[in-house]
């Protein structure tokens, strides 16, 4: 089935879909078409630029454009699977007014993969979950500016687990606002989420990068995060973790520039976040590089943590007003150096290292509070 080619005999996109068989395929050509479409079974559409990464596409030239409608320019409906949709522009004339997606697929299929596509200006980017039956991707997407009224996200992933699913090698830009992110693990506080990835995407000046909540063993690695000098995005932190996840492994990711914190560990909306690993970071120019607040457990090592505006690493606690303290973390074997107030801070108290709550051994740093915390030896 085409749209938009010589010889196509479908009207417009949501004829397409209808005609097309289960599983087959609809080619949609250049040009611009209108959402509000529903897919009903398993099918593939191809845009014009299916198979041409996204992320590197900045003009509506030669592309098959989708226009916002409805809810969602594009909606997978309840328990479809084995759904492709690549090679588009998605996009809304201006920012959406009403709460609207880009794709929303939040009706636990699975088997879903949505690449190669410009998504832009809708309240959500993509909305989405999964069941975990076959592996779902979102890959090399451009995601621009979905700040619309109701979201502020690039990817959510919204009203149930987001299982087997892998957010991978996008770019994100301009989300911006005080709950805006380029991801949003949302999902569902009674059953988590789990074989969840975030790896290897690049968000430049978004107010957040990753809020991760409601999650068990994802993995959020290999990004690159950059707030520019001269941007006029408010940054937050650049990947929170929020509460109610479990073994959650924050590594090998590049943070530079911003206010807030590098990565940011609280219990905002879930309880404390069990067996959290912080390892491998490179985080710079943030007004802290790394905080816990609340925590019962985790470790945080192998960190690089350079010029923060505030503290280095920090563990909070008392005096600073609703900063629970931490027990039972580890921190070790982090370089944190150029702080302005202090490199490694800890504000609990406890029978660990230096009288504090904490185990802190091998960091290397200039200032530290309590002292011994980590030391240049």
């Amino acid at each position: 089935m085409t749209l938009g080619c010589p010889g196509s005999t479908a009207a417009t996109l949501a004829a397409a879909v209808a005609a097309a068989p289960s599983g087959g395929t609809v080619q949609v050509c250049a040009g611009t078409f209108a959402g509000g479409v529903t897919i009903t079974k398993p099918l593939t559409l191809l845009g014009a630029k299916a198979g041409v990464d996204g992320r590197g596409r900045t003009t509506t030239a030669g592309e098959s454009v989708i226009t916002g409608a409805g809810t969602a320019a594009i909606t997978v409906g309840t328990g479809v699977s084995g759904v492709r949709i690549d090679g588009f522009t998605i996009a809304n004339a201006v920012q959406a007014t009403t709460t609207q997606a880009g794709i929303l697929a939040v009706s636990n299929g699975a088997g879903i993969t949505i690449s190669d596509n410009v998504i832009s200006r809708f309240s959500f980017g993509v909305n989405m979950n999964s069941n975990g039956s076959a592996p779902s991707l979102v890959s090399r997407n451009r995601f621009a500016e979905n700040n619309g009224v109701g979201g502020q996200a690039g990817v959510f992933l919204c009203c149930g687990p987001a299982n087997n699913l892998t957010i991978s090698d996008n770019y994100f830009t301009g989300h911006s606002g005080d709950a805006a992110t380029a991801v949003n693990t949302a999902g569902d506080a009674a059953h988590p989420s789990t074989g969840l990835k975030i790896v290897n995407n690049q968000s430049i000046d978004d107010s957040t990068f990753a809020v991760v909540v409601n999650a068990t063993g994802a993995v959020v690695s290999h990004n690159q995060v950059i707030h520019t000098a001269t941007s006029t995005v408010p940054a937050g932190s650049a990947i929170l973790v929020g509460g109610g996840t479990n073994g959650v492994a924050v590594s090998d990711n590049s943070i530079v520039g911003g206010q807030s914190t590098g990565v940011r560990v609280s219990n905002a909306f879930g309880p404390a976040n069990i067996g959290l690993t912080v390892t491998g970071n490179n985080v710079v120019d943030r007004q802290n590089g790394v905080r816990l607040t609340g925590q019962t457990s985790g470790r945080i090592s192998g960190n690089n943590v350079l010029r923060s505006a505030q503290v280095g690493i920090l563990l909070d606690g008392p005096p600073t007003v609703d900063a629970a303290a931490n027990a039972g973390v580890t921190v070790t074997g982090n370089k944190v150096l150029q702080s302005t107030v202090s490199d490694c801070t800890d504000r609990s108290t406890g029978a660990g290292t230096a009288g504090t709550a904490n185990t802190w051994t091998g960091n290397i740093g200039v200032k530290s509070t309590p002292a011994r915390l980590c030391a240049l030896f």
